[in-house]
Formats: C-alpha cells, sequence, structure tokens
C-alpha cells in the first residue's frame, strides 16, 4: 500500500488501454454513462459482458458503471470476481489500493471527498471475508515492498483484530528483515512503521495471549507471545521514542531521508503519509509501556499510580523510591512489604522516568523556551559570617552502595537570572537523581539498567552522561566525578568551554588550595563577554532542600546556573571570597587583598556584608589605606558611604591614581589637602553618576576580574 498523496485518484475513468473488438461496445457504453445515460450506458456494457466473458476491460467496465450509479452491493460481488479471475492485473490492483488507501483515511479521519466516500461504501458492501481475502492478497502482491506489505497487514488486524494470529509476526519479520539487510539504524520509516504502527496494532488486539512459558498452548483463534518477547519489542518502542526526543532536540542539523542507512538525528517524513510533528515521544512511550504493563499483568506499578501521566516525574520518583526500600538487598521484598515478585516492571518504568527527567534536565529549553539550552550545576563555597563552614571529606564508598540517607545534605538553589520556570528542571534533576538511585539499588538492577543503556545509546547519546557527571559532583563522589570528566591526569584547560569551570569549582570546593582558584579564574577569563542576562531579573528561586538545617553542619550547595559570563560571574567571585578569606584576613593583609575584597564584596549585596565590616574594621585600626583601583570598579552606594565616613573620620585613603602635580597642592603640618579634597569630590561624583543594580555591578565585577593582574 503506498502512502497516498494528495486525493485518491477517481477510479472512474475512461480505460483508454482497452484492446480488440469489444471496444466498440465499451467506447459506446462509456460515452452514454458520460452523457447521463446510464440505462443505455448498461445495456451496452452488459452486452459486451456477454460476448467477452473472459475480457477485463469488459468486466472492469462493467465494475466502473456498477459504483457509477450507486450499485454497490453488485460491485462488491464483481470486484470479489475479479479477484479471483484476473490476480496478475496490475490495474485491478491498483484499483484496490486506492480503495485502502480510501478505507485508512476514511477509518483516521471524517473526509467527505467523493473518491474516499465512494470507495468507503465499496468496500462495507464486501463482506468480512471478502475484506480479508482482499486485503491479505493484496499483502501477497505487494511482499517485495516491506514497508507496504506491514502497512497493508497493520490495516487488516486494525479492521479484523482477529487476523493478527496470521499476519503479526510475518509482518515484524519483514520489516525488521528489511532493516537489516538495508543496514537500516537510527530513525528511519521502516522503524517508524514498526514501533509506531505495527506493535500498537499488534498489542490492542483482543486476540492476543500473553504467557511466561513458550509451551503454553493459546485459546484458538489467538496469537500466543511470550512475556520475553513482549518485552523485547516494549525495549525497541522506548529506544525509538528516546531516539526521536533526542533528534527533536538537534535542530541544528539538516533534515535527511529517513530512509538514509545511516544513524540520523534530525528526520521527516513528509511525503510518506506520516505526521510526527505533533508527536509527543515520551507520551508514545508511556502509552505503549502502559500497554505491555496491563497485557503482561504487572500490577504493582498499575496500583501504585507509576504510570499516572497526571503525576509530576518528581512525583513517581518518589513512589518509585518507595517502592524500592521496600525491597532488601536482594532485590526481594520485605515481609509485610507489596513489590514486584521479579524486577522487570521496576526496571522499564525506572528506566523511563529517569530517562525523561534526565533528558528534560539536560535540555531545560524543552521545559519553558525562554531558557537557555543548557544549565550548568556549580558547587558552591560554604561561608559563613567570616568563617568557612568545613565539610569533612566523605569516606569512600561504591557509589552503587550509597543511599540517600548516607549523603551529606545538599542544598540546591537556582540563579537569580532564571525565570520561575526554572524550578521544573530543578525537579527533573531531583527525579532524574532519586530514579538513578533506584537503578543502582541492587546488582541486577544496575547491569539490566546498564546494559539497556549502552544498547540504546550506542555512543550516540550523550546526555546521560552529562548527567552522570552532574549526579556525582551531586553524591560527593569526587574520585568517580573527577575520573569521568578527564580531570584526573589532564589540565583543567583541556576541558571544553562553561563546563571546564564546574570541574575547577569542583575542585576548589573539594580542596580549597591556590591552583584550582587560578583555574577558576583562568577559566573565566577565556569566556566571551555577553550581554549579561536571559531575562529581566527575577527573585531567587526558592531551594529543593529546606533551609532549616543547623548552618554549621555539613552541606553541599550546588546552583543552577546559565553558562553565560555575567550569570557565573556571582560564583566565581564566591570562589575568591572564599580563598582569601581561609588565607585569613588580618592586621598582615596586604592593602592590595582588602581593596580586591572591598570589590567583590559589591556582588549581591547585601550577601557579603559580614565580610565588608569585617575589612571595614581592618582599614579603621591601621588609620591608613591604599588602593588606587577603587573608582575604577566600586559602585555600590553602601561601600561608597562607609569609605566617605571613614575618609571623614581623618583616616589616610589613598584611591585615586596621581595623575596631577603633587608640588601645587598646599600641604600644612603633613596633611595633603589637595588629596583629601579630591577623594571627597571623587566619592562625591560617584554617588551622583554611578547605577548600582545589579547589572551595573556585574559588569563592573566582569571588567575586575579579567583585567585585575594582582588577584593571587
Amino acid at each position: 500500500m503506498t502512502e497516498r498523496k494528495g486525493s485518491v485518484p477517481s477510479a472512474l475513468h475512461v480505460n483508454k488501454q482497452v484492446q480488440g473488438s469489444e471496444n466498440w461496445l465499451i467506447e459506446k457504453s462509456l460515452k452514454c454513462l458520460a452523457d447521463g445515460k446510464v440505462d443505455q450506458a448498461r445495456a451496452w456494457i452488459l452486452t459486451a459482458k456477454s460476448l467477452y466473458p473472459k475480457d477485463f476491460s469488459v468486466q472492469y467496465g462493467l465494475l466502473q458503471m456498477q459504483m457509477s450509479a450507486g450499485q454497490m452491493q453488485d460491485a462488491a460481488v464483481l470486484l470479489s470476481t475479479l479477484l479471483d479471475d484476473f490476480p496478475d492485473e496490475q490495474l485491478l490492483w491498483e484499483f484496490v489500493e486506492q480503495m485502502m488507501n480510501a478505507v485508512e483515511t476514511r477509518r483516521q479521519n471524517t473526509s467527505l471527498e467523493q473518491d474516499v466516500l465512494t470507495f468507503s461504501s465499496l468496500f462495507a458492501e464486501m463482506n468480512s471475508h471478502q475484506q480479508q481475502k482482499m486485503i491479505s492478497s493484496f499483502a501477497n502482491h505487494v511482499r517485495g515492498d516491506a514497508i507496504r506489505y506491514c502497512r497493508v497487514l497493520v490495516l487488516l488486524m486494525r479492521l479484523h483484530p482477529a487476523s493478527v494470529q496470521s499476519s503479526a509476526i510475518p509482518a515484524i519479520d519483514a520489516i525488521s528483515e528489511a532493516m537489516r539487510s538495508a543496514q537500516l539504524e537510527g530513525l528511519n520509516k521502516a522503524r517508524h512503521i514498526l514501533v509506531a504502527e505495527l506493535l500498537p496494532a499488534i498489542l490492542s488486539s483482543q486476540h492476543l495471549f500473553i504467557t511466561k512459558s513458550p509451551t503454553s498452548i493459546a485459546p484458538p483463534g489467538h496469537l500466543c507471545i511470550t512475556q520475553p518477547t513482549v518485552q523485547g519489542w516494549l525495549e525497541w518502542t522506548l529506544e525509538y521514542y528516546v531516539d526521536m526526543a533526542w533528534a527533536k532536540a538537534t535542530p541544528s542539523q539538516a533534515p535527511v531521508s529517513l530512509m538514509s542507512p545511516t544513524r540520523t538525528r534530525r528526520f521527516s517524513l513528509d511525503g510518506h503519509g506520516v505526521d510526527v510533528g505533533e508527536v509527543d515521544p515520551w507520551d508514545s512511550a508511556w502509552e505503549q509501556l502502559a500497554r505491555v504493563a496491563s497485557l503482561c499483568q504487572w500490577s504493582t506499578i498499575v496500583d501504585s499510580g507509576l504510570l499516572d501521566r497526571s503525576a509530576s516525574l518528581l512525583e513517581r520518583s518518589q513512589r518509585l523510591a518507595g517502592l524500592s526500600s521496600s525491597r532488601g538487598e536482594d532485590g526481594k521484598g520485605k515481609s509485610g512489604s507489596r513489590v514486584p515478585k521479579n524486577e522487570t516492571p521496576l526496571l522499564y518504568v525506572t528506566m523511563l522516568v529517569w530517562l525523561e527527567s534526565c533528558w528534560h534536565y539536560c535540555h531545560p529549553a524543552s521545559v519553558d523556551s525562554s531558557l537557555p539550552s543548557s544549565l550548568l550545576l556549580l558547587p558552591l563555597s560554604r561561608i559563613k559570617d567570616t568563617k568557612i563552614v568545613p565539610v569533612e571529606p566523605e569516606a569512600k564508598r561504591s557509589r552503587r552502595s550509597r543511599t540517600s540517607e548516607e549523603v551529606v545534605a545538599a542544598h540546591l538553589s537556582i540563579h537569580p537570572d532564571l525565570p520561575a520556570s526554572c524550578t521544573a528542571v530543578a525537579d527533573h534533576f531531583k527525579a532524574a537523581v532519586q530514579s538513578w538511585r533506584v537503578l543502582n539499588t541492587t546488582d541486577s538492577l544496575r547491569k539490566k539498567s546498564d546494559g539497556l543503556l549502552k544498547v540504546w545509546a550506542k555512543g550516540q547519546w550523550t546526555w546521560p552522561d552529562l548527567f552522570q557527571r552532574d549526579f556525582l559532583l551531586y553524591e560527593g563522589n569526587m574520585d568517580r566525578f573527577h575520573k569521568l570528566s578527564n580531570a584526573g591526569d589532564a589540565p583543567l584547560a583541556s576541558a571544553l568551554g562553561v563546563a571546564a569551570l564546574q570541574i575547577a569549582f569542583a575542585a576548589f570546593v573539594q580542596d580549597r588550595d591556590d591552583k584550582a582558584c587560578r583555574q577558576i579564574v583562568a577559566i573565566f577569563r577565556e569566556l566571551p563577554d555577553d550581554n549579561g542576562h536571559i531575562a529581566a531579573a527575577v527573585q531567587r528561586g526558592s531551594a529543593l532542600y529546606p533551609d532549616s538545617q543547623d548552618a554549621s553542619a555539613p552541606c553541599r550547595e550546588f546552583q543552577l546556573t546559565p553558562s553565560t559570563c555575567f550569570s557565573l560571574v556571582a560564583s566565581v567571585v564566591q570562589a575568591l571570597i572564599c580563598y582569601y578569606m581561609s588565607l585569613g584576613v588580618g592586621e598582615t593583609t596586604s592593602d592590595i587583598v582588602l581593596g580586591h575584597l572591598l570589590v567583590l564584596c559589591q556582588c549581591n549585596w547585601p550577601q557579603y556584608e559580614p565580610q565588608f565590616s569585617e575589612v571595614s574594621d581592618i582599614v579603621r585600626e591601621r588609620k591608613a589605606f591604599s588602593y588606587p583601583q577603587f573608582f575604577d570598579y566600586v559602585v555600590n552606594v553602601d561601600v561608597l558611604e562607609e569609605m566617605s565616613f571613614l575618609h571623614n573620620s581623618g583616616l589616610k585613603l589613598t584611591l585615586l591614581t596621581c595623575n596631577g602635580n603633587p608640588a601645587k597642592r598646599t600641604v600644612t603640618r603633613g596633611v595633603n589637602k589637595g588629596a583629601m579634597e579630591e577623594t571627597r569630590s571623587a566619592i562625591e561624583r560617584q554617588v551622583m553618576h554611578i547605577n548600582g543594580d545589579r547589572r551595573s555591578v556585574n559588569a563592573r565585577l566582569v571588567r575586575f576580574l579579567k583585567e585585575c593582574k594582582t588577584l593571587f
């Protein structure tokens, strides 16, 4: 069955290929038909039939005549006779294919095209046996074309579900063999028909008998299929729809033909009678999983609401965690718990929860188009007052055996540049974390899930690796994180793009050493400047983890942040402040470091006001302070007012670059009155003309971090 393009061509056309002496009779009949003389036309064609009973052209002309006259019952009987008597006539098969296209169109929608209505009426007049025989005969006629053959059998199973017993396996074998012989991989038309049309038609049939034992005997008229076979079909489906989701998320590549023998990332089914533009791959995958769960009687995951699409992925991951906690280390249910007797249902539902939540986390724009294409999970250094809150290194443990109770508390926040919808991305990350933990609760689940992922990804999916890197960082498994990031032996500068910042931040949070902090600044300086903001600044998103824990307790802080220079500046500033404070700020601290801290403390004011106060106290005690770059980078009103107060208190502040001639200034009792007046005027001008909003401050901080050569 070929794909329908445009309207179905009319079968009521003048046959220009008739040959022999009967041609005159047929032409007379067709002329009368064209003139509206139906009775006369019928008389001429019946005469031709009586004279030439074995002539196909005459019989076909009579079929056209009966359809034109609305005699569908007679036409149906004649069509069945023609199929028996003239099985090699190509014109007849073209007529049959046009009729099946019309029937499929009518089945899918309420088309009122005349050709569709005419052919549908003719088909409806045929009894069930005649319909099945005609469709089966046409399937055999196009057997050499696996796609057409498969689609014809799909139509047969949809119209006559009992035919699944004889049609299902031949259709699967034909399309599978076609893909193997043509070496078709990735997203292609044959695979789409297999997964999106053929398998749903089979699994929706009431004449399907699912059994655990291959020796079981199905009831009469039923197709016997083992559960492992159905599970294999489910794996094909999940792999295909995840592939489709990934392809839709990579619009940068040009569309390619679905019949390409190579693995494709983008795809198009235009002109092939298949519309996938509105297909939600995740909805389709969940629908097929629910169908298989019902057939295989996986009551536990059904009753637990794990297949309920109205529940969020985070809610379902929490249900999975509860279900998993009811299992012992051997995977068996504890006494009194209601868990699956086998872990196969848990495997598939957890894999799908993990894949979808992981995919949405790695593709934030799928949640909200206003979000960036990717976000960075950054570990942050905690600062409590002027003290660094120590985080004791965890004992080395296997990722596989660690449970959520053993993990040091984690706090995840949202960058203030991001809209409120980003909390959904954070929810997806949390769902992915919980479902990934479930997949690693037992050796059996871990091996099966790793095996499926290896087969499905084929080294092409990059986002599961991105998630696993973030997961290891989030769990505090730094050894495996650095190994996966290839940062153990190679320098951090070898990492690509902003991902290098994540590695550098992880190293700094872990060791807080000079080298890691230098690497953070060095990588940040290589980032291109940007306009600084995705959208208007919004209030910081609420943390996914409550802030009720003791601030002095061990805690790992993370932030989802855009991968832009202006958005990352706050995290770089926090690392630098943490680094400077770890060195100790006191009487011996140089003016350069104190000045750098004054500049850095402007970030997200008043977040670092305690650190600023400590610097101010040191300057007050010294009664002198020199930082010539002060007015280049300080634009915060509170900082300027404090420095003005110190200046008016008689402290000797050198905040200006000396461009004038010192000899022209009046000096009385060792006090340079000109310099004092210039400093006072400079502070007043800075206060009057600055724009101290967060954008302006961040712009100065970005320039400071990139220009300052004395940070270390």
